[in-house]
Order: C-alpha cells, then sequence, then structure tokens
C-alpha cells in the first residue's frame, strides 16, 4: 500500500476536512450553550466562524438578525465575500456574512470552495434553528413563570412560525380526541363530512382527488381548536402538551434527515449526534415518531429486508446508534450499510444487553472496540484507483480465477485510498493507540441466513506496534488484502452456488482490538472459541440437537474456527458439559489442545507457539491458569488449583476442566445462546473470547442447518459383496443422490509422498474433477483432514471451491498411519458443507464391525487420464472410478443414520429404493 509519500492533493483535501469539520463543531459546541446572551453567543460564533475557511488569519465574518449587525470591532465590508440566509421557521431572519480582507488567490472553484459554501449554508441554518428555537423556549418560560396565560404563546406561534402553530393544533385535536371529547371527534368527523357534502353518492371510496381546503380555512379551523381546548382542558394541561410539542419540533431535522434516502451519510451522523446532544434536558419522543426513526436508522446502516428489520426494531433503540456512528469510516456520499458481520454483532450485543435486565449471567457480556469501514468504501476504493473492471472476473472460469488472483491481491496492495477514508483509519488508530487490532470482513451478503461466507473472505491481525507511519501502512495493506478477497475463488464459487453472481457484493470492514492481555512478549485472550445452538455431529446418543456445541482453544480463537491438521480443541456440549467426546486420561491428553496462537509483540507477528513452551517461559504470567490446564500424573489428570502446579516438572494438559467445572462460562453460554436463539428465532453460532476477567462476543450470525436431516432407510440385507463401507463413529442423518464416481486418494500413497509439489498437485487436481465431474454424484475419499490448515501431510489440501460439487466427504483413518479424521464440527470448513448440503463422514476401518472393500477402490480400472490428462502423473496416488461401468450399471448408494450410529455404502441398481 503507496503510504510512504501521499500526493499534495490528498494531503491538501485532508486538511480542508478536518479544518470544516473542527469549525463544525465548534460552532455546535457554541449553539448547545443554553446560559449566553444571544449577544454573546452571536459574537463567539463569528470568531470561530474564520477558522473554518482556506485563509482564516484573513478571514472575517458578521451576523445581520432581526435587523441587529453582530460584527468583529475591525469589521470592513469588502468585494470577497459570500453571504448565506438565516431561517427562522418559515421567514428569513437574518444572514452570516463571511469575506476576506484582502484579495486571495482564487481556486478552481473560485475565491470559496465549494465545500466552505456548503459549509456557510448549514451554519447559518443551524444559527437559524437555535436562535428560534431559543425565542419559542423564552415565551414558553414567561408563560410558565407568569400566570398561565398560552392564549398569548399561540398568537406568537401564529406570527412567527405558522407552520409550528398548524402543527400543534392538529396535535391539540387528537389529544382532545383521546379524551373522548365528543365535540373534537365532531370537529375532526367535518372533515369528512365536508367532502361527503360535494360527493354524497360516493363518500366512502372515490376515485378521484377531494378537494383541497383553502389555507385561510386550516387557520380559522386551528383557531377553533384552540378554543375547543380552553373549555375542555386546563391552562396547565395546555401549556404542558405546547411545551412538549414545541421540543419535540425541535427535532424534527432528525426525522426529516435519517428518513430520506438521498441524505448524505455525514448529514445523518451530524444530526444523530445533535439530537444526542439535545435530549438531555429530557426530552422525548412519542412512541410511534421513536420507532420510525428507529426503522429508519435500521434501514440506512443495516438492512432494508423486511424480515430483518421487523426483528430488528423490536431489539434496537434510537439511542443504541449514539456511539456506534462516532466510529464509522465512509466515503463521500455513502449509504452507510457496514454489512452482515457488523450488523450481526451489533444487534446481538444489544440483544444480550437488555436481556441482562432480566438475566444475571449476561450481565457483562462485552463487545471489543470496534470501528467500521462501511461496505460501498469498496466501490469507492475501485473507483479511485480505476479498478471497476476487476469486477467481470467473477464471470471466468474458476481457473482462470484462482490463476489471476495472486495478481489482483498485489494490484489491490499497491492502490491507494480515498482521502476521506484515510484520514478516517488515521483517526481509528489513534483511538486504538498501539493495541493489536484484527482486521475482519463484513460483506453485505456475509452472515444472513444462508449465506454466512464462513472464512470466505480474510480476517487479518495486526501487531499495530511502532510509530503511527508504520502502522497505518500495515491497516491499509490489510485492508485492501480484505478488498481483493472479493474476487478470490472461494468466495466467487461460493456465490455461484447460490446464484448470487449477479449481486453487486460490497465489503465493510470491522477494524477491532484483539480481547487480551500481554504476557511475556505475546498477547493474547485467555481462551477463545466458537458456540453453536444446535449440533449436527452428536458423539453420543443420550446428547439431543439443542444441547448445542463449544469448541475452546487457549489464546486467540483461530484454532477453533479454522480446521487444524496437527492439533485439537476442546469439544463440549453446553447443554450436557458432561458428556464429552473423550472420557480417558490416555485420550483427554490425546486429543487436547497442544499449540497457542498468538500475536508476538516483541518480535511484531502472528505466530504459534507450543502450549508446553508458553506455560514453562511465561505460565506465572498468565491469570487463572488453573481454568485452564490439568496435570497429567501416574497416568491420571489431576485439576489442581493454580499454585501447585508444576510448570517446568509437570506434563501440563489443557483440559479447561477449571473454566467448566468451577465458573459459571458453560451456564453464561448456554444463557447466551438461548437468549439469541429466542430472539432470532433460529439457532446461532458465536465467536466469543475472554481475557481472564471478561467474556467478548465477536461474532453472531444464523447457523445454517443440515437441508435434510431425516435418516436414511438403512438396510441389513445388503450381501456383504456389495458393500463399499460400513462407518459406526460421528454419524449425522442425511440423504445422499445416487452416486455414480468415486475419487479415492489411497492413504498408504499419500503418506509416502516426499515432493511438497505432488502433494499440492493432487489437491489441485481434485478442484479440477470437482468441475469436470456430475454435481453432486461423485464422492471424495481419502486420509486425514482435508482442507485443513498446517501440515500438508495431514491432509489434502482444497478449498470449498475444489469440493463444493461433491457429494460426500469421507476421511479415512488407519491407527498404523499418521492420518486422522477430526472432529471439526463448527469450523467453517464444516459449515461450508453443512451449508453446501455435502455430507461428511469419518470411516474408521480397523474399528471393530466396520466393513471397508479396498481391493474395489485400488483394483478398478482408474479413470484419472482420460478425465483429466494433465494430471496423468498422480495415477498412482489419485484414483477415479466410474461405478456403473464397473458395476453392471449399478450406483453407489450411500445412508446415514443417527439415531443407529451408522452409515453405510452399497451398490444397488439406480432409482431402486431398496
Amino acid at each position: 500500500m503507496q503510504t510512504d509519500q501521499q500526493p499534495p492533493e490528498l494531503i491538501q483535501t485532508l486538511l480542508e476536512r478536518e479544518r470544516e469539520l473542527n469549525c463544525l463543531y465548534r460552532i455546535e459546541e457554541l449553539l448547545a450553550r443554553r446560559s449566553c446572551t444571544l449577544e454573546g453567543l452571536l459574537h463567539d460564533v463569528i470568531a470561530a466562524v474564520p477558522s473554518g475557511w482556506r485563509f482564516p488569519e484573513r478571514c472575517q465574518a458578521r451576523i445581520v438578525y432581526d435587523g441587529v449587525v453582530y460584527a468583529p470591532p475591525h469589521f470592513k465590508p469588502t468585494p470577497w465575500s459570500e453571504s448565506a440566509p438565516i431561517p427562522a421557521g418559515e421567514r428569513e431572519a437574518g444572514s452570516l456574512e463571511v469575506s476576506y480582507t484582502t484579495e486571495v488567490l482564487p481556486s478552481p472553484e473560485g475565491i470559496f470552495l465549494e465545500k466552505e459554501s456548503k459549509l456557510l449554508r448549514t451554519i447559518a441554518d443551524r444559527i437559524g434553528q437555535t436562535l428560534l428555537q431559543r425565542t419559542l423556549e423564552k415565551q414558553l418560560g414567561e408563560q410558565q413563570a407568569a400566570p398561565p396565560e398560552w392564549p398569548a404563546l399561540v398568537d406568537a406561534l401564529r406570527r412567527t412560525d405558522e407552520r409550528l402553530y398548524i402543527y400543534c393544533s392538529r396535535k391539540m385535536l387528537y389529544l382532545l380526541c383521546r379524551s373522548d371529547i365528543t365535540e373534537a371527534r365532531q370537529f375532526l368527523d367535518s372533515f369528512a363530512v365536508t367532502f361527503a357534502a360535494h360527493h354524497p353518492e360516493t363518500a366512502s371510496e372515490v376515485n378521484y382527488p377531494s378537494r383541497q381546503q383553502p389555507r385561510n380555512d386550516i387557520l380559522e379551523m386551528s383557531e377553533q381548536v384552540f378554543a375547543l381546548a380552553a373549555r375542555h382542558l386546563t391552562d396547565a394541561e395546555i401549556l404542558s402538551s405546547l411545551h412538549r410539542w414545541i421540543q419535540e419540533n425541535r427535532l424534527s431535522f432528525l426525522i426529516k434527515t435519517i428518513d430520506s434516502p438521498t441524505v448524505s451519510l455525514d448529514k445523518i451522523i451530524d444530526v444523530i449526534l445533535r439530537y444526542r446532544a439535545q435530549i438531555g434536558d429530557g426530552t422525548v419522543l412519542e412512541q410511534s415518531t421513536e420507532k420510525w426513526l428507529r426503522v429508519s436508522l435500521i434501514r440506512r446502516f443495516f438492512s432494508d429486508s423486511i424480515d430483518f428489520i421487523n426483528f430488528a426494531k423490536h431489539h434496537l433503540r434510537v439511542s443504541d446508534f449514539f456511539d456506534l456512528v462516532t466510529r464509522i469510516i465512509y466515503p463521500a456520499e455513502s449509504n452507510g450499510r457496514l454489512g452482515g458481520k457488523s450488523t450481526g454483532l451489533f444487534v446481538a450485543w444489544r440483544i444480550l444487553a437488555r436481556a441482562a435486565e432480566k438475566e444475571e449471567l449476561l450481565a457483562d457480556i462485552r463487545i471489543p472496540k470496534t470501528w467500521y469501514l462501511t461496505a460501498d468504501c469498496l466501490t469507492s476504493f475501485l473507483h479511485h484507483n480505476d479498478l471497476e473492471d476487476v469486477s467481470e472476473l467473477k464471470y471466468k472460469d474458476i481457473e482462470q480465477i484462482r490463476f489471476e488472483y495472486p495478481n489482483i491481491i498485489q494490484l489491490f496492495k499497491h492502490a491507494r485510498f480515498p482521502a476521506d477514508v484515510y484520514r478516517g483509519l488515521s483517526h481509528a488508530l489513534d483511538d486504538f493507540g498501539e493495541r493489536p487490532i484484527i482486521v475482519r470482513s463484513s460483506s453485505l451478503l456475509e452472515d444472513r441466513a444462508g449465506t454466512a461466507f464462513s472464512g470466505k473472505y480474510k480476517s487479518l491481525f495486526l501487531h499495530n506496534q511502532g510509530d503511527k507511519r508504520t502502522r497505518l501502512h500495515a491497516l491499509l495493506d490489510a485492508i485492501a488484502e480484505i478488498y481483493a478477497s472479493v474476487f478470490g475463488p472461494d468466495p466467487i464459487a461460493y456465490r455461484a452456488e447460490r446464484g448470487l453472481l449477479d449481486f453487486r457484493e460490497e465489503m465493510g470492514i470491522l477494524i477491532q482490538e484483539v480481547v487480551g492481555r500481554r504476557v511475556g512478549p505475546y498477547h493474547l485472550p485467555l481462551f477463545a472459541g466458537v458456540a453453536l445452538s444446535s449440533n449436527e455431529f452428536r458423539w453420543s446418543p443420550r446428547l439431543r440437537r439443542d444441547d448445542g456445541l463449544c469448541r475452546l482453544v487457549p489464546g486467540l480463537g483461530t484454532r477453533a474456527v479454522d480446521r487444524i491438521s496437527n492439533d485439537y480443541p476442546l469439544l463440549l456440549s453446553p447443554g450436557q458439559p458432561g458428556l464429552r467426546v473423550n472420557v480417558t486420561p490416555n485420550e483427554i491428553r490425546r486429543y487436547s489442545p497442544t499449540r497457542v496462537d498468538l500475536i508476538n509483540l516483541q518480535e511484531r507477528v502472528f505466530e504459534t507457539v507450543a502450549l508446553e513452551q508458553l506455560l514453562q517461559e511465561h505460565g506465572r504470567d498468565i491469570p487463572h491458569l488453573s481454568k485452564l490446564v490439568s496435570a497429567y500424573r501416574d497416568g491420571q489428570i489431576c485439576h489442581l488449583p493454580t499454585f501447585e502446579l508444576q510448570l517446568n516438572d509437570d506434563e501440563l494438559v489443557a483440559t479447561f476442566e477449571g473454566l467448566v467445572k468451577r465458573t459459571p462460562f458453560v451456564r453464561q453460554i448456554r444463557a447466551i445462546m438461548q437468549t439469541l436463539r429466542e430472539a432470532m428465532g433460529m439457532p446461532v453460532e458465536i465467536e466469543f473470547a475472554n481475557d481472564g476477567d471478561h467474556l467478548y462476543l465477536l461474532q453472531c450470525r444464523p447457523q445454517c442447518l443440515e437441508s435434510d436431516t431425516a435418516p436414511g432407510d438403512l438396510r441389513h440385507d445388503i450381501p456383504e459383496c456389495d458393500l463399499l463401507f460400513t462407518a459406526h463413529r460421528f454419524i449425522s442423518n442425511g440423504r445422499v443422490p445416487e452416486i455414480t464416481h468415486i475419487v479415492y486418494v489411497p492413504p498408504e500413497q499419500y503418506a509416502a509422498q516426499s515432493s511438497l509439489e505432488t502433494m499440492l498437485d493432487i489437491g489441485r487436481a481434485v478442484g479440477l474433477l470437482n468441475t469436470r465431474l456430475p454435481r453432486r454424484r461423485f464422492i471424495l475419499m481419502g486420509p486425514g483432514r482435508w482442507g485443513s490448515r498446517g501440515d500438508i501431510k495431514q491432509g489434502v489440501h482444497v478449498s470449498y471451491a475444489d469440493i463444493c460439487n461433491t457429494a460426500v466427504l469421507i476421511e479415512i483413518a488407519y491407527r498404523a498411519g499418521a492420518h486422522e479424521p477430526d472432529l471439526s464440527f463448527g469450523t467453517h470448513f464444516f459449515q461450508d458443507m453443512v451449508e453446501a448440503g455435502i455430507r461428511y463422514i469419518p470411516l474408521y476401518p480397523e474399528d471393530h464391525g466396520n466393513l471397508f472393500n479396498r481391493q474395489f477402490l485400488t483394483e478398478s480400472p482408474n479413470r484419472l487420464t482420460a478425465l483429466a490428462p494433465e494430471y496423468a502423473h498422480l495415477s498412482d496416488v489419485l484414483r477415479v472410478i466410474d461405478v456403473p461401468r464397473e458395476r453392471c450399471g449399478n450406483i453407489l448408494k450411500i445412508v446415514m443414520d443417527a439415531d443407529q450410529v451408522m452409515a453405510a455404502g452399497y451398490f444397488i441398481k439406480p432409482s431402486d429404493n431398496g
């Protein structure tokens, strides 16, 4: 990212924008003061105005209001001036003038910049609104201090602001009707009577416009309304109502601005902050008005989906947006959308915050400090660098996309950011200081029901250490890389699968402080993980689907959400934490986390270290260590308090037993999941982290479930010669289409490979077969952990785009080999398969009672060369079997039954329901 030498015009634009904003903020501070006299206020304003112009030392300002001139002592009229009217309701009460004392070098836009003219009009409007409000408040205060003579206030309204006068009369008529005043109801009905007199035959339904009431008639009716109020309400009631309605009307700018789809985002944010400042006096909006604003804000920042609006409006308040808008980075003319991940996290947090009023377990749930880039920052970035043509990449062949993608990444990394975005990111870094941060994707399609995009777009950790210039360069580089990931093969294949290629995908960004604390040279959370409402892969028949699933790891949660080839997380069910996958001490020890992802602040890198090394060197700096680890002594797992752990002598195992049994963590996670599931009306998936003191919510999205969860119809009368395999561990329900092809990677041949290039070629060949074999009519069979991060020898190196068309992935494990399937339920890899309808079966051929027809797979003719001749050199380690050709027209049928904990694959005639 080229940030070392920003062009002069960019620097100038940034300085101009900063100058204008600082001026406007100062004006707002002055206008918000209630104790200052009118003269003092206007003199302070004209003193602050020049700071927003290009040449403040030569700039002067004056205000003319109600015939009185307010100017600095040495003000002199000059020809280099510009003015804007100051409105007062529907009349012009004066003007604001800005001028230069001497001639200045004009810009291409003239003596005054276009943005300066806009700033002048904005300040004039705000002066008019404030002064009119002060006048009305003064009149109202005088009425409240003196004997209640509200007619004088009403008369003043009619003379100074006819629109507000009519507004108050309308509100008064509605109040009288709600008070069951018969005359008021008759008065309201008179409008209909007047219309019916002109059209008696069609009074209830007409097909042409009704007659417009003359304005004088409306004013006369307003007088009658107040006369009616005088007969039925006390003076105090009328004064109180007028006061409330005038205060409400003071906030009308908020309604008009937010509900307009054409108003720019900076204007939206400005009025929200003004609204926050003005409700400090206790003014509240009517319930209907507040709901209108709430919906408008939801639509502006999150989504215009009616289903989402109907859900979110019950859980968000206007006040929830106050802090949010102060941390949004956006380009000029932004629409304000923050993307799916931002939306999910923000709404979930507010749901939990309100639920905490009744549920103590939720009282201290937090989210990290977060800044947001709007999704259309990507569009602005592309336009700023003339890169719009990269969007055509999504219509190319997947192999062409793979070929071009690395160049796209570098192209983006060498591009520049628009000035508004650059400046916003600079402010964000000032806010974070030198705390480590993570840059996360938040596309418009992401984290929605059916389009989770799990792991498709990047999340990048930054150490964020050193001078600001270096840190800003790293931040821009990370954002550019995430932008480039929109055009990567995996997300494009994912979108193509769901018919979303033509959707204009835009990428929002979250910049979050990394949860954790310093431990020696490292920054890391105590633990992190992912939790799901529904457990689709149950390891015990006693587990229910709704008991949920939780994956825990020490350190950063990357090892919980990614599929790691050489490590294991702790799996537990929040509904039944006593039912564990591993029970014996040796199993607990063998399948525990042994490595930790963290940020090395000293070396300034993301790093993976051995848990044993971390504990030996810095274990005493880790708070609440006994929550994480137990000691393995004499063949037993010993759960000890921290002071009894011998860091250099004990073999320490990450069991999380102290966390599970001696803290409310499990009950807290279950409460979170139940609260969010109930509020959203669907199962959810969350990511979380704990810094040793507090639990932080990092992400929330709908959990994608299997589309067909009915058990298959298992047959027990299949001859052994027709069986390909049987499996009896970790089986889910599901139905599989008739299979015509098998792609098989023999575990022993794969383990024998010594060439990294050959192993990468195997993954590439699988990806090619994925496009050439009949969709959902082939299965993948092979060793270890496919698609994992880490040691490539542990499993075939593939991504989502390489396997998205398969029907089933079967991972094979032999005890004598190094390969073993990992129960990675809840990772991005498994969520991809669930969303795509790909079934998963772990196969242990050596388990008692299992059958595996290895001879058929190794001795049947290999069709690889015919289907992918460019990979013929892999024929000894990659086999493609045409089932009907080898089994006299039969196909492979696979059935799965979670209740019986069994899956089977057997050969049978096509379309035979068995």
